[in-house]
């Protein structure tokens, strides 16, 4: 099964909604949101059975969900369960990971809105022949500098 320790590492400029949700909750509210996220996935597992697991096996099933899922917000799951339900899938039962795909495109689709929405930062201007001297000049001066501290020594 798919864990949830396998997030794709994300660059700085995102937006300010995507995160890991289970690192920005104390101990006991992770507990609850784990104990959420096994509601929820019961009531999406719920069609899906044909022969109901025993209690041990289902605790197991859970876990695996809760440990997929943990790092998204309550939000984040509701929604991807709803569109996998809706989904061209939706007549074969969810794994963990296939939740956490619909998740992962749903950050995706909202980063690019993001970055799309951000302005974009100017091209620099070509550099006319005389700065262009006169930072060479300088890069020169400064290597000098360099040098003779270098003799000094």
């Amino acid at each position: 099964m798919t864990t949830g320790t396998r997030l794709a590492v994300l660059p700085a400029n995102l937006p300010p909604t995507i995160r890991l949700y289970a690192q920005s909750l104390s101990p006991s509210d992770c507990d609850k949101h784990r104990a959420w996220i096994a509601i929820r996935v019961e009531a999406l597992l719920d069609g899906y059975w044909q022969n109901r697991p025993s209690d041990l096996v289902k605790a197991e099933i859970l876990a695996d969900w809760m440990d997929a899922l943990q790092n998204f917000a309550p939000d984040e799951i509701r929604r991807a369960c709803r569109d996998y339900l809706a989904g061209p899938d939706c007549a074969r039962k969810p794994k963990p990971g296939d939740i956490r795909d619909v998740i992962l495109s749903h950050r995706a689709d909202e980063i690019a809105r993001f970055r799309a929405s951000q302005p974009s930062e100017p091209e620099a201007a070509p550099l006319s022949e005389d700065d262009l001297a006169e930072k060479r000049r300088r890069a020169d001066e400064i290597m000098a500098s360099f040098t003779a501290a270098r003799r000094v020594e």
